[in-house]
């Protein structure tokens, strides 16, 4: 069969377009206006042609023309949801929902047989449901039908419970359905379904303070790790900030499964959430991966039993990144890559019913 041809936008680090990349997709053209997080995309997908700008400033069709398509498959992104207060307005020069109408002046000017927006877990009543209402009847009125969902990326093997809002528009006279609920093979599961996060991270070494390490620990103890470690051979992005005595002294008391209710008083801060200075379940998959998950004192990201947070690469494996995949720019940086990216693992899923759709005529 013939490979279909992508475009993805907000495309961040390329989480989303290297899944769909497994169903051989070929995404011919990503834009992503953040420059580290333009660079690591174009490191990981050479042959794509990366529009590190402004996506006001893009005239799509005349893109994808100068790359030699006339025309475009699949059209996929998230626009950041903060500009979405007022979509349901109409108006559509105003600076807060701008991304969101972009979006759709792009599936406009490509027409693609199929469109994936992808967003938070509750899109369908942020702002009071106007930007889900308004997204929908937008491309129904450009003629595709709509099918959503939420999705949590631990129900398919992914070892992080993580939910993304699915929406789908396929052109009339195509048919789609959501990937099936799969149990993952894999050993070390909770309760016989998901993957948990220490199946993911097990083989990696164990890091003291300030310490990087560029080895793997030991052969992979099972199928995922196996998939995320592929042919790799040198360990990159495992590495441990330099804590102070009092950071230290804080983690160090934490127990199993505790979080900052197990601290004495006099080591915490004045006002603070129940669910930071906390370890991690390792009976359980990790919870949301966020931008902060380096930081010990952001929520729940400290290793189940070491006295640190998640090291960089630990974030990549519970976002389902190979080993293999190369993050540009900082350490802080990087994590924020890792923290807002789409796991590829829903791309692959969600490429494989798109695919399955556009056959389906």
């Amino acid at each position: 069969m013939k490979s279909l041809s992508c475009i993805d936008l907000f495309a961040g680090a390329g989480g989303f377009s290297l899944g769909l990349g497994r169903n051989n997709i070929n995404i011919i053209i990503a834009n992503e206006i953040e420059k580290d997080f333009a660079k690591t995309f174009e490191l990981n997908h050479p042959k794509t042609k990366m529009l590190n700008q402004d996506i006001h400033n893009i005239d799509f069709k005349k893109e994808i023309k100068k790359i030699g398509y006339k025309s475009v498959d699949i059209l996929c992104g998230g626009p950041p949801c903060q500009g979405f207060s007022t979509v349901g307005s109409k108006n559509k020069k105003d600076k807060r929902n701008s991304l969101f109408w972009e979006f759709l002046r792009a599936v406009n000017e490509t027409a693609p047989k199929a469109v994936i927006f992808e967003n938070v877990a509750g899109f369908k009543s942020l702002y009071s449901g106007q930007a889900y209402e308004t997204l929908i009847k937008e491309l129904e009125s450009i003629g595709y039908s709509v099918f959503t969902d939420v999705l949590n990326a631990a129900d398919y093997g992914l070892p992080q419970f993580r939910k993304r809002t699915i929406v789908v528009g396929v052109s009339k006279g195509y048919s789609f359905s959501f990937p099936k609920i799969i149990k993952s093979k894999n050993k070390n599961l909770f309760e016989d379904k998901y993957l948990t996060i220490m199946s993911a991270i097990s083989d990696l070494p164990k890091l003291n303070v300030g310490e990087e390490k560029n080895k793997y620990s030991c052969e992979p103890k099972n199928n995922y790790q196996k998939k995320m470690r592929g042919n790799n051979k040198i360990l990159t992005e495992h590495n441990c900030s330099n804590y102070g005595e009092r950071m230290q002294k804080i983690i160090s008391l934490v127990p199993p499964k505790g979080d900052i209710s197990d601290l004495p008083v006099s080591l915490r801060p004045k006002n603070y959430f129940n669910n930071v200075y906390a370890r991690i379940d390792p009976t359980q998959p990790s919870p949301t991966i966020t931008r902060n998950f380096g930081t010990p004192s952001s929520t729940r990201c400290i290793h189940p039993f070491q006295n640190r947070a998640l090291s960089t690469r630990e974030g990549a494996r519970l976002q389902g990144f190979p080993d293999k995949f190369i993050f540009y720019g900082s350490k802080t940086s990087k994590n924020l890559q890792i923290g807002n990216a789409v796991p590829p693992l829903l791309g692959e899923i969600i490429g494989k019913q798109i695919i399955k759709s556009l056959n389906s005529k």
